[in-house]
């Protein structure tokens, strides 16, 4: 990082500095494929269904999530052995479940691990250069396991909203992927934003921004959820003792304190989202839904409601309106989920939905289905380069002599076999014959 703020000046020399960070993008890459194809894709997050019901996790004991210690470790062989005990029923939508700790756990130490990068301590965050610094090293499209995965901001954001999903709502590690992730989708709105200047479109889905479009709706439908987890975790903490879920009352202030802040980042991202590309937000989503959620986002920023209201007491206020207290079912299209809020010919007032997010999902699950797709190529890559190596030397002239150089040692080896076989008989037939007379000659003394 310091080579790169430098120009080369400080730390490694810059060509190593670039050698570095490649293997980091190469990385990263890798590990949204590994997660993508153990079935935590964007788009297969959608299924709720998913979601563990049970109020502490079994195997971290985080309330309602994956509970990570501050400083994630790595993954030994019993706990990738406890997460696929956990489930034994390996058929359905519970098959992946085996993996989920495991993937959690990848995500959390590469964002971990890229944090030290992109936001270095060294940075002052107040100012642009801070900015521009970040979004310089994510926004690179130089592909390292494919082009499916788009440039590494959108890597990043994939990681992102895993553990967005899957994370204890209180934890420390949750709010931090919250901090972190209204940090990419501003990242992702400026990039946006650029392109929108640059080919003048700024329709939703254009064939320019249509991968990023799509992550920013990905991203509104998993805050969503998010929040809704938020309100659960916040009803069960306040409604319970404290030693239900907790060691001491000060652990359950923290924890109280941090869900709170939980909340604010993930509404300060819905309203990010809202204000700097509602066109995405207008055409994927429902009528209602769309509805519902300006309502209650223009609510949150009036005036008089910021004057009345606390910011405990407006985030309470927010988890109760209309676009948070419902949509949380989804509907299943073969092996696709789609959130009852994505437009997909919804009637409402009326009036008539189109079917923008229903293909924007569709899109999300070709997508994960290319970056599988790809991945499996590149690990098939060495074993079909040693097999066309093979034909290759197979048709060469060395191969022709090398097999009639065989075929006469065959035939001579075989001529050899006979002739040793006769001679091998003959003495038989003298030692029987011998054996034979003195038989004879035994008898007639006797």
């Amino acid at each position: 990082t310091q080579s790169i703020l430098s120009n080369g000046t400080e730390g490694l020399d810059m060509a190593s500095a670039v050698r570095q960070w490649r293997c980091l993008r190469h990385l990263t890459a890798v590990g949204v494929a590994v997660v993508t194809s153990n079935g935590f894709g964007v788009a297969e997050l959608f299924d709720y269904r998913n979601q563990d019901a049970s109020a502490v996790d079994g195997i971290t004991g985080g309330m309602y999530g994956i509970r990570l210690d501050n400083m994630v470790s790595g993954i030994n062989a019993f706990e990738a052995l406890a997460g696929a005990k956990l489930h034994s029923n390996t058929t359905g939508r519970k098959q992946r479940e085996r993996y989920r700790y495991v993937c959690v756990v990848l995500a959390s130490q590469i964002l971990t691990l890229l944090d030290a990068f992109i936001f270095p301590d060294n940075l002052d965050s107040s100012k642009a250069a801070s900015q521009l610094h970040g979004l310089a090293l994510v926004r690179s499209t130089e592909p390292r396991l494919g082009k499916s995965q788009g440039p590494l901001l959108a890597s990043l954001v994939r990681l992102s909203l895993i553990l967005l999903a899957y994370l204890e709502p209180s934890s420390v590690r949750f709010l931090q992927a919250c901090s972190r992730l209204r940090c990419f989708l501003h990242w992702t709105l400026e990039i946006i934003r650029e392109s929108v200047a640059l080919g003048g479109y700024s329709v939703a889905f254009h064939e320019l921004n249509a991968p990023l479009d799509r992550l920013v709706l990905a991203i509104v439908l998993q805050c969503h959820r998010a929040l809704s987890r938020c309100s659960v975790v916040l009803v069960e903490m306040e409604s319970s003792p404290w030693d239900k879920y907790f060691s001491d009352s000060e652990s359950r202030q923290k924890s109280h304190r941090r869900l709170f802040r939980a909340v604010l980042e993930l509404r300060e991202i819905v309203f990010a989202a809202y204000r700097g590309r509602n066109e995405v937000l207008r055409a994927a989503l429902s009528l209602q839904a769309h509805e519902a959620l300006a309502r209650g986002l223009e609510e949150m920023s009036s005036p008089k409601f910021l004057l009345k209201s606390s910011k405990e007491a407006s985030l309470r206020t927010f988890l109760k309106n209309d676009w948070m207290t419902s949509f949380h079912d989804v509907e299943a299209i073969g092996d696709m989920m789609i959130s009852e809020q994505v437009a997909n010919g919804q009637v409402y007032k009326n009036r008539t939905a189109t079917t923008i997010g229903r293909q924007a999902i569709t899109e999300l699950v070709s997508e994960n289905a290319a970056i599988v797709k790809e991945y499996s190529d590149l690990l098939g890559i060495p074993f079909n380069l040693y097999c066309e190596n093979q034909r290759r030397w197979a048709e060469t002239e060395a191969v022709r002599e090398r097999e009639f150089e065989g075929n006469e040692a065959v035939k001579k080896f075989a001529i050899k076999y006979r002739s040793d076989s006769v001679e091998g008989n003959k003495i038989l037939m003298a030692k029987f014959s011998l054996a034979m007379k003195r038989m004879s000659w035994i008898v007639r003394t006797s």
